[in-house]
């Protein structure tokens, strides 16, 4: 064997051993998630569902902190089933949206979108007052000024009493009740998550995820280049190793 095979073999080899290292990572994750995507039933990766935030982005979908009303040291918001909640615990039926909350002395009101529910100030539920029952349709927002409760419809302010769920006609500008809407901030992470786990939001599988990797289709247009590359490489270490093969006999 002259020089010059030696040399060419050696040249194939180096190449051979240094593309075989580049993609040793890569392959052996396409083994891994190939072998589990082929038994998907059996290890029900359809069935896992991931709906975290990050991951729900990736896949497109609008991910938004869930909002609520803090008052004192409680949390006031509403779950998927369109109920309202006190730190997780479901007190009342509550149709969203959930639009404004305000404390009294001695209680506390949640402005839904067709009643207002009336709660004691550690939360306790006491009544709910809504469009069946007397209360104006169209409420926007509530507040409190002077230890009094008033209503603000688009066009009018009301004057509501707590005890005897009566609503009258007040002359308090409209202006200043709407200036003075508590705003809802997003909630704790803790109550998000608890949260997540009640409601039944968008969600991806298991399945998805690694059929997407395995495909290169989760990181979109160069992932599934990438994945094309690597099976370039395949066929070129293939190629290569049989040329080793056969110039060593």
């Amino acid at each position: 064997m002259n020089n010059k095979s030696i040399n060419s073999i050696k040249t194939n080899n180096l190449w051979h051993r240094r593309l075989g290292l580049s993609t040793f990572v890569v392959l052996i994750f396409l083994a891994i998630s190939g072998f589990a995507l082929n038994h998907s039933p059996g290890l029900k990766l359809n069935q896992v569902n991931l709906s975290s935030n990050w991951l729900l982005s990736w896949y497109g979908f609008e991910v938004q902190a869930a909002e609520g009303f803090n008052v004192g040291e409680k949390w006031f918001y509403q779950d998927g089933n369109q109920a309202l909640l006190v730190d997780g615990d479901s007190i009342a039926p509550c149709t969203a949206p959930l639009r404004d909350f305000v404390q009294t002395a001695d209680s506390i009101l949640a402005l839904c979108a067709d009643s207002v529910v009336v709660l004691t100030s550690d939360g306790q539920f006491v009544e709910q007052f809504g469009t069946v029952d007397g209360l104006p349709a169209g409420i926007q927002s509530l507040t409190v000024l002077d230890d009094r409760i008033y209503l603000a419809t688009n066009n009018a302010t009301l004057e509501f009493d707590a005890f005897t769920l009566g609503v009258t006609a007040s002359e308090i500008a409209l202006e200043t009740i709407k200036d003075s809407r508590q705003m809802a901030t997003p909630l704790p992470k803790s109550l998000q998550e608890k949260l997540k786990e009640q409601a039944s939001g968008p969600s991806v599988s298991l399945e998805t995820v690694i059929l997407d990797l395995h495909s290169g289709r989760f990181f979109g247009q160069f992932g599934v280049l990438f994945i094309d590359l690597i099976g370039l490489l395949m066929c070129f270490l293939s190629i290569t190793g049989l040329i080793a093969w056969i110039k060593r006999r």
